[in-house]
């Protein structure tokens, strides 16, 4: 049951995500005027810079990409599992699940998430709170042994800025 409801959240996030940048793409807001939006800009060529970097260092959320470890699924196929550090730099407790949207890239392909035993996909959904940081693992089904690259965005966001990105070799 909780293998289904993960799969489940993994869907409903995925399908949010697109949502949400569909919108974006209909309202016809590129990231810099979304971001002058947001920050109270009136949309000067310097001043997104300004509020981009000013973004950064009072982020919500931060995260590392702290490695790799190639396995198998449940069914015995290739997966590959990808270890965070989530900190919680907001005011309220929150799970990685609602504040971030990790994505694993192989041969330019969104890879799907896997299911296994080999590693702890509970802290997933595990409420942080503020303040605090938790190590959760991600398990992803590969199609070959050939590099994958780990991006990690903000869930809820006016930007595509990538939190962490990072390229490992499987081979």
């Amino acid at each position: 049951l909780s293998v289904i409801a993960f799969i489940l959240v993994l869907v409903m996030q995925s399908a949010f995500s697109a949502a949400l940048d569909q919108a974006m793409e209909e309202s016809g807001l590129d990231t810099a005027t979304a971001q002058g939006v947001a920050a109270g800009d009136s949309g000067s060529a310097a001043e997104p810079q300004a509020a981009e970097q000013s973004e950064a260092t009072q982020a919500a959320y931060g995260v590392t990409i702290d490695g790799c470890r190639v396995t198998e699924d449940y069914q015995g196929n290739p997966a590959v599992v990808v270890t965070y550090t989530f900190t919680n730099n907001s005011d309220e407790a929150t799970s990685f699940m609602v504040a971030l949207y990790p994505k694993v890239f192989q041969n330019g392909v969104e890879l799907g998430t896997a299911i296994g035993s080999d590693w702890d996909s509970e802290k997933y959904s595990s409420d942080v709170k503020p303040g605090s940081s938790t190590t959760v693992e991600m398990g992803y089904a590969l199609e070959d042994m050939s590099d994958i690259t780990v991006e990690v965005e903000e869930l809820l966001s006016f930007s595509d800025a990538v939190l962490a990105e990072q390229t490992f070799s499987l081979s």
